[in-house]
Order: structure tokens, then sequence, then C-alpha cells
């Protein structure tokens, strides 16, 4: 008799996983290993917890060396507020981060001033041509995969055809009979 496969559980051990998720089970199969030996995450919660790791270093290695660890404590709780709180996509405040240095340099130059640079227009109008990109982007990547049997058939069956078949126009004969 063949055993039967049991679903092994284990539970996300990011923090702020009660901000993303009902619950902090999941499957181990669904789950990203990571960290120490016997830690489990959520996919976005990995990716969530990575990047504002990215934020962390970034900020610290390109702004400001000098950050004490109260404030390099506070620069992680100012975004965590704004990813859970306020709703901003991690990937946005990176983005922005990224932005700011490469464009303004000088311009950040305290933890406080990352919910600022998330609301300047430069930013916003650079991420959504972003997003726009990476959408052609993947636009033209599943044409590239698409073989010529994946064609768009826009001709109706034949047994279940409607034909239009155009009205006579009249003309002022037909109105005098």
């Amino acid at each position: 008799m063949p055993k039967k496969k049991t679903v092994k559980m284990v539970n996300c051990r990011y923090p702020k996983c009660r901000n993303l998720h009902e619950t902090t089970e999941l499957k181990k199969d669904d789950a990203v290993k990571g960290g120490s030996k016997n830690s489990y995450y959520h996919p976005d919660c990995w990716h969530t917890m990575q990047t504002v790791n990215k934020i962390r270093d970034t900020f610290v290695k390109e702004i400001n060396p000098l950050l004490t660890g109260k404030q390099i404590g506070a620069l992680v709780s100012m975004v965590n507020n704004m990813i859970f709180s306020k709703g901003i996509n991690v990937d946005f405040i990176y983005f922005a981060l990224q932005y700011f240095i490469k464009n303004k340099p000088g311009k950040l130059q305290h933890p406080a001033g990352i919910h600022y640079i998330v609301q300047d227009s430069d930013v916003v109008k650079a991420w959504d041509n972003e997003q726009t990109r990476k959408i052609r982007e993947e636009i033209r990547e599943q044409q590239k995969t698409m073989t010529a049997n994946d064609e768009f058939k826009l001709d109706p069956p034949e047994e279940n055809s409607f034909k239009f078949v155009p009205q006579k126009a009249r003309s002022f004969a037909d109105i005098l009979g």
C-alpha cells in the first residue's frame, strides 16, 4: 500500500508577515528557504525583507555612511511604515532611492527625506516609464516564444457562421410606389 504524502507546514519567519498574510503558516513546498538553516518565508515576505535590506544598505553606503544604529533603525522603521501603513510598493521606494542617487546627488541627506523622494514628480514619471518599458519587454518576449501554430484565429467556425446581407437602399421611386 503506497504511503500518503503528508503536506509539511512551516511558519514564515518574517516579523511583518502578519501585515501581508492572514497566517504565518505555509506549505514547505511553497516557501522560500533563506537566512538560517531552518528559516522559511512566503515569497513576497522574502522579497519585501530583502528589498528593505537593500534600501537600508544603499542609504548607508551611498547617502550617509555616518548614520548611527538608532538612525538606521529609524530609517528601516520609516520604510516599513511606508510599505505597510501607506501602501507604497517596496520596489518603488528602492527605485526612488536609486533615482535620487543617480540623477539628483546631494538632494537626499537624511532618512526622513525618503518620505519626500517617493512624492517627487520626476521619480513618479521615471517609475511609470520603467513599468511601461517592462510591460513592453514582456510582450515582446511572449511574441518571440509564440510559434507559427499559435496564430490567432479571428474567423468563426463555418458551421455557426453568420452572413450579413445588406438591404437594398431605398429610393424616391420606392416611396411613390
